[in-house]
């Protein structure tokens, strides 16, 4: 028997946001991901439909609340959608967002745009990002776990996740990635910090995707990420 755990959680990410450029009512600012997994498909984004999309609001909603909405979403547009929390911080100013992934296709935008203005959501518009930000997503999580301190995602494809003793700043992480992919054994991959909260525990996690993932390249990262 599978042994699926239910949590929420934060994914932090640094990745350039790009508008979509779309005819909603009220002019309501809609940015994606314009590279998602950059460290592993490279600088080219590999998939054609819409990935992280980005809804920005005028003030922060919680993940309960967005949950609450998502029933009523999913009839509203007859598709299933992976909604989330989200705070988008650029050049010391913080951004509330709504955060959608597995959405069907950029023309059924404009739609969801209306299902949760409906909802009482209030947009924000007028907004530009030129740099890099980072981007802090509250979601739920549906892991299985394959050993004790190692899970893969039930919900998203080619995605696992491994437990730290601690959080490293953003300078450690992106070092110690860059000395793993010259240095070391693992395979090819894109990781992001994390954490979630089980049982009480704020626990910390990296997020590894990779087409190729399985628990033997989950140990390697693990032990790799132990040396520093």
């Amino acid at each position: 028997m599978e042994n699926n755990i239910n949590l929420t959680g934060i994914i932090y990410k640094y990745e350039k946001l790009v508008q979509i450029p779309l005819n909603t009512p009220f002019n309501v600012y809609i940015a994606e991901a314009s590279t998602p997994y950059a460290d592993y498909y490279g600088h080219v984004p590999r998939m054609a439909k819409p990935n992280s999309i980005f809804l920005f609001t005028k003030h922060f909603y919680f993940l309960e609340e967005l949950m609450c909405y998502s029933a009523s979403l999913e009839k509203c547009l007859l598709e299933h959608i992976n909604i989330a929390s989200a705070i988008i911080e650029s050049e010391g100013k913080q951004y509330a967002a709504i955060r959608i992934k597995d959405f069907p296709d950029y023309s059924q935008l404009v739609k969801l745009q209306e299902c949760l203005s409906k909802k009482n959501v209030k947009f924000a518009d007028k907004l530009h990002f030129d740099k890099e930000v980072k981007t802090i997503v509250s979601k739920p999580f549906v892991l299985r776990e394959l050993e004790p301190d190692f899970y893969m995602d039930q919900k998203e494809e080619h995605k696992g996740y491994f437990v730290l003793d601690r959080h490293f700043t953003q300078e450690e992480f992106d070092s110690a990635i860059e000395q793993m992919r010259y240095n070391g054994v693992c395979k090819l991959f894109d990781a992001e910090q994390g954490a979630i909260f089980n049982e009480g525990k704020l626990t910390y996690i990296v997020r590894i995707f990779s087409e190729t993932l399985n628990l033997d390249m989950l140990k390697c990262l693990n032990r790799e990420f132990s040396k520093y």
